[in-house]
């Protein structure tokens, strides 16, 4: 096949009669190598990863590519035009959550099934996250430990392509986000890189995914060079999110990135008149990954089960200099 680059705009109509479009462009290399995919947006506002993937489009080149690179820039069209955060604004689904499968399902049913389809040949994929308008957050990069050995160490090769201080192996199937963990399972090697904060499209930010993601391709041996290395620290396996159980005004005492012990104050929670509703702490020594900035916290709004509304600071287990998990 002749090196070249193809886009596209993946169209559907769900049962409800809403209208679902995915952009998709393609890079077909000179040689033959693995099928690579990169996306971002599946959360509509963590910009940092949409303008990477786009800059990736741009700038990779046919000639010297071995192989197929997929980008999918914005999974979720539909929410980055409304600017809605984390939720789906047709369903109020965590697409991250779905399992592709169910194309007659909601409309996060549908899309995810729709994602599939164009990623499931994959030999490697990056999903590009951040943290979104109400998250202050540590860049980190989590990978599935799950599947055959030969997927589990592809995905931690391409989680160490990342300039970034945390790499996060999650060995345990219920933490791993549920498309993540069925691409693993069915051998496509995976990662989620958490690179960004606060919705803005910070410039060293995309640089970070954007060189990530080069450097992925040139580990895997689809692009010339030689791939840089870096050294990570491994969190530990326990994970938890501290949540309000009380509607009211957020007052965080803590920073992402900063190690907390047991019973130490994370901050509290007031209502409208500044009386104090809850005040929080440490669960556990941990380390900070991401605090909700912003004030407004509404532990009502839980639609489908789901708590990101309420949610107050997100934790794991303190970081060693080696990973624990043995391939």
């Amino acid at each position: 096949m002749q090196p070249r680059k193809h886009t596209q705009l993946v169209q559907r109509r769900h049962h409800s009669g809403e209208e679902l479009t995915i952009p998709v462009a393609t890079v077909q290399g000179a040689r033959d190598g693995p099928t690579f995919a990169v996306m971002s947006g599946m959360h509509a506002g963590e910009y940092a990863g949409v303008l990477a993937a786009i800059r990736l489009i741009h700038e990779v080149k046919p000639e010297q590519l071995a192989g197929r690179l997929v980008v999918v820039p914005v999974i979720s069209t539909r929410a980055f035009m409304m600017r809605s955060m984390q939720l789906s604004p047709v369903d109020e689904k965590e697409v991250h959550a779905q399992v592709p499968g169910n194309p007659g399902g909601t409309y996060s049913e549908l899309l995810i099934d729709v994602l599939y389809g164009v990623v499931k040949e994959a030999n490697y994929l990056i999903d590009m996250h951040a943290g979104e308008f109400a998250q202050t957050l540590l860049s980190w990069v989590p990978a599935p430990m799950v599947g055959r050995p030969e997927v589990r160490r592809a995905s931690h090769l391409l989680a160490q392509s990342f300039d970034v201080q945390y790499l996060d192996l999650r060995t345990d199937p219920n933490m791993v986000p549920a498309f993540a963990r069925i691409l693993a399972e069915q051998g496509t090697a995976n990662v989620w890189a958490e690179i960004g904060k606060n919705g803005l499209p910070d410039p060293r930010d995309v640089a970070t995914q954007f060189n990530g993601c080069l450097n992925a391709l040139r580990a895997v041996g689809m692009l010339p060079g030689q791939p840089a290395k870096y050294r990570h620290k491994y969190l530990g396996q326990q994970h938890s999110t501290v949540v309000a159980k009380h509607s009211g005004i957020w007052y965080p005492a803590v920073k992402e990135g900063q190690i907390v012990k047991q019973g130490q104050f994370l901050g509290e929670l007031r209502d409208y008149f500044g009386n104090l509703l809850e005040q929080y702490e440490a669960p556990y020594d941990a380390l900070v990954l991401y605090y909700w900035s912003s004030p407004a916290i509404n532990a009502e709004r839980r639609p489908h089960g789901y708590d990101w509304h309420s949610g107050l600071v997100r934790l794991a287990g303190l970081p060693t200099d080696e990973p624990n998990v043995t391939f």
